[in-house]
């Protein structure tokens, strides 16, 4: 599968340079999903409001680059791939059982990731995961015994993608789409 991906980058006139060598790697060092390049999937509306929390916010300008990525070998798909996400869950418990964590609530995403990269079981190139934020449920069933919704189904989480190694996942040209006074005409 190959999807769209926005990054977000904080506006320093240098367009051509961006357009260039990018996208990026992000430099903070609590980015969850750990090293690499981070992408809003397909939605550009994702790659705005973050423009707008992590730069409107401190008075700065942001521009939008975009590119294709080629997901279908070496992603590490925790959004889209079940049994991905039941490896990611198997790993917790080693965690576990190895003392390297102490609870459940200890397995910080970018922690397991590495975990599973000293271990050498990390193989991947990029990592698709989505967060909760501005999700919506649908529900399907209903208790009998109380009336109230019991089982649901959820979508528009958040996705995105980190891309550790571009080549063979990045799909040249990455071009600056918003804001429109650097779109060429």
């Amino acid at each position: 599968m190959v999807v769209e991906g926005y990054q977000t980058l904080e506006d320093k006139d240098n367009i051509d340079e961006v357009e260039l060598d990018g996208p990026f790697p992000c430099r903070h060092k609590g980015a969850w999903l750990g090293f690499g390049c981070y992408l809003w999937d397909t939605r550009f509306d994702w790659a705005i409001e973050w423009g707008e929390f992590a730069y409107t916010r401190k008075n700065k300008d942001f521009i939008i680059g975009r590119i294709l990525v080629d997901l279908t070998t070496g992603c590490f798909d925790l959004f889209g791939n079940v049994k991905h996400q039941f490896d990611f869950q198997e790993v917790i418990k080693v965690m576990l059982e190895s003392k390297k964590i102490k609870n459940q609530e200890e397995a910080i995403v970018a922690n397991v990731i590495e975990f599973m990269k000293n271990q050498g079981i990390f193989n991947y190139k990029s990592i698709r995961a989505a967060d909760m934020k501005n999700v919506k449920k649908y529900y399907f069933r209903i208790d009998r015994e109380t009336g109230k919704p019991k089982e649901y189904m959820m979508i528009n989480q958040r996705v995105q993608i980190c891309v550790i190694e571009k080549k063979g996942v990045l799909l040249r040209p990455f071009e600056v789409v918003y804001p429109d006074k650097y779109i060429e005409q």
